[in-house]
């Protein structure tokens, strides 16, 4: 399946896979495993970027899902479709 990615304030990972926006061709249905399928393909550096010390979704990561749904942690396993874009953005909070 192909989605494309686009990283908005998370220079860690962007400088992991490259870019700031690439069309990613993954096996796989959900979130999460496009998620693992960035680990597996670009390394420590992706991991260090996206997981935190237990292993999981780091909180300050943010994910939209088509400009309109926001996939929170305990909603990964949301299943994707050929052609989404997926969002991946640092939790900016202000006042």
């Amino acid at each position: 399946m192909k989605v494309t990615l686009k990283i908005l304030a998370l220079p860690m990972l962007s400088q992991a896979v490259g870019a700031k926006e690439l069309v990613i061709d993954f096996e796989g249905e959900t979130v999460n495993d496009l998620i693992e399928h960035l680990v597996k393909r670009f390394g420590p550096q992706a991991k260090q970027a996206l997981y935190d010390e237990k292993g999981e979704l780091d909180l300050m990561i943010q994910i939209l899902l088509n400009e309109k749904e926001w996939v929170t942690r305990d909603r990964l396993d949301t299943p994707l479709k050929e052609g989404d874009t997926l969002a991946f953005m640092f939790l900016a909070a202000g006042g």
